[in-house]
């Protein structure tokens, strides 16, 4: 294992700030908030923040800690100690969270839990999608006619009961508007219980889709229809119930009908890709996850796990879970063995960290990563492979010919669909893994496409049937260059029964 020198810690601990990245690009962005990032030393980064400020030029250092409903890269929890623990070696660290950090941003929590640790902590105010983005449709959410006030509620809980339980009641008749957020997965539940608490079935309701207010999408109609109509929108949304809709109108006075026609792409990526593929793409092409994947732990890498001559890592999510570990159980960096990982995307979690692989293949893939290994160990040298329960015995086959192999699952991978019927229909299916095709039980309704050769086989073992095209390179970049491009070309995309 190559390993940076060490990090000289410092005598008193940073900063932290907690700021708030708005709902857009970087011009919704507070002239504060903007010179907190080209100062910052590192950046730890929510899912919502768009590519636009991603690319604003900064030496710091970028940490995705995205989160998203039962798809987290960490646990709230981890994100304090990582904030904790980035102030001990940088003076600046700033904690970046889509609209404003304390608006249903769990702020407070992670402000509580640094300045509990003895640690600066300081809060910058971002613009609030429950304000700019309705404002981006003409829509108030006050007006001196139709309400004098609003009230902006979150229907995601802890609790797993009704959104709102023991106050339905109080929500339903607050005068003026409601604001609800993330409350998109729920809206049959909250257009019933709201309905049933006494809220007139008839109240002008809107729906309006994506984080970005340049990327939006809005539905209208009474309270009692708009979950029909709200259907095939994606996560995150905002939901309006009050007469300031009917002030409502499209960017550019553009009629409904007249907007263009997007490209769309059912996705099986984990939270991660998706987030790297969608901040490539352009607002014309719409990407829907149909499946979504959990990642729960089954085994922890223990300290006589290293004493192998090599540890392998075959995904970004491994390397995050072995990272986890050696933390958690205070294993000596400088006793690691070498590491290999699959391609560059896994390399990029452990550099993150300071790791620095001994060995990464140039293309991506599993039986590159066999061949590189043969010449780079020594004959007889033990091996440690940390993966998913789901993944096959193909590897530990192919090294066991000239190695001692040993294997240890460290998460599994739990699949759920979506309920299809609901979404509109796609133009391109795209996949990732092979575990991902397997979890696939439906039929393939358009021409698919696979991140790899591997991939690819199996949608060919599993969907015989199915089109297949390959992403131009293994990773994020790849897949979204070449779905931009059939979406420029749609005639590029085969016929069924065709093969590329």
């Amino acid at each position: 294992m190559k390993q940076d020198t060490v990090t000289e810690i410092r005598q008193e601990p940073g900063t932290v700030i907690l700021a708030g990245a708005g709902c857009g690009g970087r011009e919704l962005l507070t002239l504060q908030v903007l010179d907190l990032i080209r100062r910052a030393d590192v950046i730890v980064y929510d899912d919502l923040i768009s590519q636009d400020i991603l690319d604003i030029d900064t030496d710091a250092e970028w940490i995705y800690a995205g989160k998203r409903k039962g798809l987290h890269s960490m646990t709230q929890e981890e994100i304090n100690e990582l904030l904790i623990s980035l102030a001990q070696t940088h003076a600046l660290v700033l904690r970046l969270k889509g609209g404003d950090p304390f608006v249903f941003g769990r702020g407070r929590e992670e402000m509580r839990a640094v300045r509990e640790a003895g640690i600066c902590c300081q809060s910058a105010p971002g613009i609030t999608s429950a304000i700019a983005v309705p404002e981006r449709f003409d829509i108030p959410v006050t007006d001196r006619i139709h309400a004098s006030s609003f009230t902006v509620i979150t229907a995601s809980r802890k609790s797993q009961g009704k959104p709102f339980g023991a106050d339905a009641g109080w929500v339903a008749h607050q005068p003026g508007t409601l604001v609800i957020l993330m409350g998109l997965s729920r809206l049959p539940e909250i257009v019933e219980e709201l309905i049933r608490a006494g809220k007139d079935p008839r109240t002008p309701t809107a729906v309006i889709s994506s984080a970005e207010i340049s990327h939006s999408e809005m539905v209208r109609g009474e309270l009692s229809e708009i979950t029909g109509k709200a259907a095939a929108l994606q996560p995150p949304a905002i939901i309006l119930i009050g007469d300031v809709v009917k002030e409502a109108r499209l960017p550019q006075d553009m009629a409904e009908k007249e907007k263009p026609q997007r490209f769309t792409v059912w996705t099986t990526f984990t939270d991660d890709l998706t987030a790297r593929v969608r901040r490539r793409l352009p607002d014309t092409i719409r990407l829907i996850p149909v499946l979504e994947a959990a990642h729960e732990r089954v085994e922890s890498a223990k300290p006589r796990d290293l004493e192998t001559d090599w540890i392998v890592l075959t995904s970004r999510r491994g390397a995050g879970f072995f990272l986890e570990d050696l933390k958690k159980q205070k294993l000596d960096l400088r006793k690691l063995p070498k590491i290999a990982v699959v391609g560059k995307a896994t390399a990029e979690v452990l550099e993150e960290a300071g790791l620095y692989p001994d060995l990464v293949p140039e293309t991506a893939e599993t039986p590159e990563l066999v061949r590189e290994l043969k010449r780079a160990a020594e004959p007889g040298s033990r091996i440690l492979l940390l993966r998913a329960r789901e993944a096959d015995h193909e590897m530990e086959t192919a090294l066991e010919t000239d190695f001692r192999v040993m294997r240890k699952d460290l998460y599994e991978i739990r699949y759920s669909s979506r309920d299809l019927k609901r979404l509109p229909g796609p133009d391109l299916m795209a996949f990732a893994s092979r575990s991902a095709v397997r979890a696939w039980k439906e039929p393939v309704p358009c021409p698919v496409l696979c991140i790899s050769d591997i991939t690819a086989s199996q949608v060919h073992q599993d969907h015989p049937e199915a089109s297949v095209l390959l992403a131009d390179e293994i990773s994020a970049a790849g897949l979204a260059e070449t779905i931009i491009g059939l979406s420029q070309a749609e005639s590029a995309v085969p016929e069924p029964g065709s093969a590329r």
